[in-house]
């Protein structure tokens, strides 16, 4: 029987846990191979291996110790003290993953000593049922047996595609962050069927399965958005009312300035000092 691969996690915040989630929904592990990691939230680490049944660890070195794929799932301010305190105890055979917004390959292989086996992935939070997009980005030195490592692992947690590293600060302003553009949707979906009568909770269910549905139908028919909008915009009917009411609201535009901004941002978190104050300590 092969042994199970390992996965260690630095930071336990909501991505960890989504990720966690989805892992071990898919079956890729079992939850012991699993090992959680985090600056000081003893709770927090507490939490995710008592819901799980991870291990969890106060420090890095027993993470770095048990796992061959390490996933560097930090804020980008506090990358760079964490890439001080993970590289000098990384081996050979570690392949380092990034979810970390903006924060480039380079700027991990500067941290990091040089080591060559690095990919930046950006998910998103719908790891947590399996339906994450998420793109990858290797390093020159990561090889084909890497990226399919990193593919494997969230291929568990929904679909992958790999781009250039230059893509990833577009797709974290429109994957990456459109998890909330959509639950904005729901909630003014579900207020303004409230506002029409109907009880919360009708209106609520109703919001949620509309935007599940028409995702659907854009990914699994085939046809492109706009077709299936105006399939559904008869002339003279109610739909068509909407629409031109969104239109004169100015709403496609607000959401290409989302993703514009949101990208934009990420692109600077990339670039953002060291949280000041913060020590680079050498040992994990």
């Amino acid at each position: 029987m092969c042994a199970q691969p390992t996965l260690g996690f630095i930071g336990a915040g909501a991505m960890t846990e989504a990720l966690v989630q989805g892992v071990l929904a898919a079956g890729w592990t079992a939850p012991g191979q699993i090992h959680v990691t985090n600056r000081s939230h003893h709770g927090r680490r507490a939490a995710l291996a008592a819901r799980f049944g991870v291990r969890a660890h106060p420090g890095k070195g027993p993470v770095l110790e048990a796992c061959s794929t390490i996933v560097l799932a930090v804020k980008p301010v506090d990358m760079d003290e964490v890439l001080g305190e993970v590289g000098p105890v990384l081996r050979p055979e570690h392949l380092v993953i990034s979810v970390a917004a903006g924060v480039t390959l380079a700027r991990l292989a500067r941290g990091l000593g040089g080591h060559p086996r690095l990919v930046r992935a950006m998910p998103n939070t719908s790891c947590q049922v399996r339906q994450s997009a998420t793109v990858l980005a290797a390093a020159p030195g990561a090889d084909k047996a890497d990226l399919e490592v990193a593919r494997a692992v969230f291929s568990a947690v929904g679909q992958v595609l790999t781009l250039p590293e230059e893509a990833i600060d577009a797709v974290t302003g429109l994957s990456g962050c459109g998890p909330a553009y959509v639950y904005l949707m729901i909630e003014a979906l579900a207020e303004a069927g409230r506002e029409v009568g109907l009880p919360a909770e009708v209106a609520g269910s109703l919001a949620a399965q509309t935007v599940f549905g028409a995702s659907l139908m854009a990914l699994r028919t085939g046809e492109g958005p706009e077709a299936l909008r105006l399939r559904v915009a008869s002339p003279g009917g109610a739909t068509l009312a909407g629409l031109r009411t969104l239109e004169e609201a100015g709403f496609a535009a607000a959401v290409r300035r989302a993703v514009q901004s949101a990208s934009r941002r990420a692109s600077e978190l990339g670039s953002a000092p060291p949280r000041r104050g913060a020590r680079v300590r050498r040992h994990p």
